[in-house]
């Protein structure tokens, strides 16, 4: 690995970026960045991702190209979270929505599970993932944490953060922890516009910052940055915490200690350029005290980036010992992490994945992760024998994290199949069914005498909880099933009792079959308080919410 003191101020601005790219095989912009701008990193999305041997071949590629121009190996990094949030979407071990592990509340069989993934993603080339979530979901309304999260107490966060992130790592991968510091307690999808939290600096300290200062406490190699604003913490004014020096520099380096990676959120979100681009941005991030600057998708803004820095370096804006501090630390994990490459065929390689202990273990995960809330005894089981309807709705992405759903063969309707002797009909129903799909849909459900309805992002989705209203008001047995996050079940008060799975995996929907047929007890907790809708209206009243305190934006 070349020293920091042996390369260029351009090979040193190169360090600090991590880019991303359109396609499945390295086009000519990121050609342009990595042997002529220096690129240190590449960050991929599911555009980049077909199939793993493709991931393989793409991860061999871009490794020679950057060492082809400097000699240093690549950063490759991509969210592989769990759940929803998965960007190798086929080929590999994939962990469950973080949500469903906080109900599994398992911590040795998530370090486990953790560790495998981070080995079969170093198998691909990927070493760097931007995982585990430790944002606390206090916000029944949040956007854009929601299942992403493991649950709305900061100590089960904590825990189970630790255990993903330490798995990643003894995986051989970097963990990023993210988002700091804390983005759960808002209501604004910070790719749009900047989220505002007006919190004191002792609940910060007690509820959002409880995660990230244990993490560090036991080795936490990078964290990653929130695009909100905390005004307390920035003289009144909502700087967005990516820009914020008081924050990254303040409160992370020196208040809780960390001394390894500082990451961004993708420089490119609305939050952190409004008003003044991706360039400034860029340079105020690091003079913040960010290390590693995601720029993710548009090759101008890239462009823009790489100027705006080396043109504050120039001016004398951004010191020389600025960039060299955080040039040292990369290549000191780097040396850690990636060290020498290692040329590895696809053979060998293909060999290494979907390892069946990794799999096995996070299928004891999904199994544990059901969780029942009976209102009236057993209410939540089937019975063989009686004719059953399954309503299912059309899954879709719920936030810009997202990408749409994997379309999975195995529906609930099929996982059930084997065990109902009576009439069983599944009907896929529209993410947000019309006044007529939820009248012809309640009118078929007269003639089955048991009814499981599958509903996932109500906020965003009026229909469902409409639809599942509807059932409840005809007499018949109907057993609603979150397939997100159990919030929305709280819609409900009349149900005698509801499920939540958390995500619609196929081996989830073969343990949510088991656990509705009685085969096995359901073991899962749930790990978010459930808000009151008893409110006139069906609104959702704060005195309940999972945070006891109204947020400001």
């Amino acid at each position: 690995m070349r020293a920091c003191n042996r390369l260029t101020m351009k090979e040193k601005i190169g360090q600090l970026l991590m880019t991303g790219f359109e396609g499945l095989m390295p086009d000519a912009n990121i050609g342009d960045l990595l042997q002529n701008h220096f690129t240190g990193g590449v960050v991929f999305f599911s555009r980049n991702l077909d199939n793993p041997g493709q991931a393989f071949a793409l991860t061999q590629e871009l490794q020679r190209m950057a060492m082809a121009a400097t000699g240093i190996p690549l950063w490759i990094g991509t969210d592989q979270e769990g759940g929803m949030v998965v960007r190798v979407r086929q080929g590999i071990a994939q962990l469950p929505a973080a949500m469903a592990l906080g109900a599994a509340r398992d911590p040795v069989l998530l370090y486990e599970a953790a560790k495998g993934t981070a080995e079969e993603l170093k198998t691909l080339g990927i070493n760097m993932n931007f995982a585990p979530v430790v944002d606390i979901n206090v916000n029944p309304r949040n956007p854009i944490i929601d299942v992403r999260s493991f649950g709305d107490d900061a100590e089960l966060v904590a825990e189970l953060g630790i255990a993903a992130m330490l798995g990643f790592q003894d995986g051989g991968i970097v963990s990023v922890i993210k988002h700091f510091p804390g983005h759960g307690d808002t209501e604004t999808d910070s790719h749009a516009e900047l989220p505002v939290v007006r919190h004191s600096l002792e609940r910060l300290r007690s509820v959002e910052l409880v995660p990230f200062r244990r993490s560090v406490q036991v080795g936490a190699e990078a964290v990653m940055t929130a695009h909100i604003g905390i005004p307390l913490l920035s003289d009144g004014e909502p700087v967005p915490a990516t820009l914020s020096r008081e924050i990254l520099t303040g409160l992370l380096r020196e208040e809780l200690g960390f001394d390894g990676l500082i990451v961004t959120d993708c420089m490119e979100m609305s939050a952190v350029t409004q008003g003044i681009g991706v360039g400034e941005a860029v340079v105020r991030a690091v003079l913040a005290g960010a290390d590693l600057l995601l720029v993710s998708h548009t090759y101008e803004s890239q462009l823009e980036a790489v100027a705006a820095l080396e043109r504050a370096v120039a001016d004398g804006r951004l010191p020389e010992e600025r960039i060299d501090a955080s040039v040292e630390r990369i290549l000191l994990l780097k040396e850690r992490r990636i060290g020498e490459l290692r040329e590895r065929s696809w053979k060998e390689t293909r060999t290494l994945l979907e390892n069946p202990r990794t799999l096995r273990t996070i299928e004891r995960i999904r199994e544990k992760s059901i969780t029942v809330v009976n209102r009236e005894p057993d209410f939540c089981r089937l019975s063989p024998g009686v004719d059953t309807l399954v309503l299912w709705p059309q899954m879709t992405a719920a936030c810009k994290s997202e990408d749409e759903p994997a379309a999975y063969d195995d529906t609930l309707g099929s996982c059930l199949r084997p065990f109902i002797t009576a009439k069983l009909t599944e009907r896929v129903y529209g993410t947000s069914p019309s006044p007529d799909e939820i009248a012809a849909l309640a009118s078929e459900a007269k003639e089955y005498g048991q009814i499981a309805v599958g509903i996932f992002h109500t906020a965003s989705n009026p229909g469902q909880p409409a639809l599942v209203r509807k059932l409840l008001a005809g007499g018949t047995k109907v057993i609603p099933v979150s397939l997100r996050n159990p919030v929305d079940l709280a819609a409900f008060p009349e149900a005698k009792g509801f499920l939540a799975c958390y995500e619609h995996h196929p081996h989830t929907l073969q343990a949510l079959s088991r656990v509705l047929m009685g085969m096995v007890e359901p073991a899962g907790t749930l790990p978010v308080t459930l808000p009151d809708h008893s409110s006139e209206g069906g609104e959702l009243d704060e005195r309940f919410s999972a945070t006891g305190v109204e947020s400001a934006t």
